[in-house]
């Protein structure tokens, strides 16, 4: 056995190895005799053991020698066994209660490690995203090295070193804080995979994306009959279907009778998060005096709401919508889907 295996053996981990070599029923009977004190070492000691290598129990237990070759592991302990132990001693019940919180706690704290455990890295960092650094730390400090790599080389820049120092500069904590905050985040990580799911089933993305892959005539013929029934639900299914950033594949006559129809404040405005190359594509189908004005219009607004820019390009979309139901422009090419 090394020298740091043997070192991290102090006399409460012997005895705790010891009792569980010995089993459920004789350990109870020792623990009939030990004082308050002692239990409670005891019970936190044997609910943190997980398989005890042969090494240990050789060192602990001579006479186990000739087992030692034949399992890496020749006994378990474990909040289970810990309970079943402690739950026998004749002792009172305020320290049964107390040995109870502690082996309860232990089990809790198992569990939030198991969700740890098999979250995906990528998961743990966009959860991860929006703690506190301490919180990012004593998460990284419970993976294991390559999970724990991953993670840290996923998260932000700023928060990757703070979470960083903290570990560095991580001192003892108590084992209810520890537990609490591991609980708090597993449940967290717990609840954003719910609702994943949940939203992973169906909605208007959903279906707007099935839709963009099926024939204009299917696509009108099913949205029309939507529409008798739910007008603000077919609403979003097309507002899903098209957005304001795909006016960039709409052809340049289609945006010059768009931009006839559109208030010029309201386009400044929807324009002010658009992509360059949407930009570019509304001012080619501009005078130049006009896109000079329109960007005037655009810098003179200074901060604007995201809401407010979301609102603005939602009017264009409908205004678009409008001169597609007249003829007047195109906002999906549909003649190559229906060849195909």
């Amino acid at each position: 056995m090394n020298s740091s295996a043997q070192s991290s053996l102090t006399g409460v981990r012997k005895a705790a190895i010891l009792l569980v070599l010995l089993g459920d029923s004789a350990a109870s009977k020792i623990c009939d005799h030990l004082p308050q004190d002692s239990l409670r070492s005891l019970a936190e000691e044997i609910s943190s053991l997980g398989d005890i290598p042969e090494e240990m129990a050789h060192t602990v237990l001579r006479e186990y020698e000739q087992l030692s070759g034949q399992k890496k592991s020749i006994a378990q302990g474990g909040p289970e066994y810990a309970e079943k132990v402690f739950m026998k001693t004749g002792e009172s019940a305020g320290t049964k209660s107390a040995v109870h919180e502690i082996i309860e706690s232990t089990k809790t704290c198992a569990q939030a490690l198991e969700v740890l455990r098999l979250s995906t890295p990528q998961r743990l960092a966009t959860a991860l995203k929006d703690e506190l650094p301490q919180t990012v730390a004593l998460v990284l400090l419970h993976l294991d090295g390559r999970a724990a790599g991953t993670v840290l080389s996923s998260l932000p820049e700023p928060l990757r070193a703070q979470a960083v120092r903290r570990l560095a500069q991580m001192k003892p904590s108590s084992p209810e804080v520890v537990t609490r905050i591991l609980v708090a985040f597993a449940r967290k990580l717990q609840m954003e995979h719910t609702e994943t799911a949940r939203r992973g089933m169906g909605g208007v993305k959903v279906v707007a994306d099935l839709l963009n892959q099926t024939s204009g005539k299917v696509i009108t013929q099913i949205l029309e009959s939507i529409e008798k029934d739910n007008a603000d639900l077919a609403t979003s299914i097309r507002n899903q279907m098209f957005t304001f950033e795909d006016f960039i594949q709409v052809a340049d006559t289609g945006v010059r009778e768009l931009l006839a129809q559109v208030d010029k404040k309201t386009l400044a405005i929807a324009l002010k998060s658009a992509s360059e190359g949407l930009k570019a594509h509304f001012f080619k189908s501009m005078s130049s005096r006009a896109v000079e004005m329109l960007k005037e219009d655009t810098e003179a607004l200074g901060q604007v709401r995201p809401k407010d820019i979301s609102q603005a390009q939602t009017d264009i979309v409908a205004v678009a919508r409008k001169l597609e139901t007249e003829g007047k422009l195109v906002l999906r090419n549909n003649d190559e889907e229906e060849n195909v």
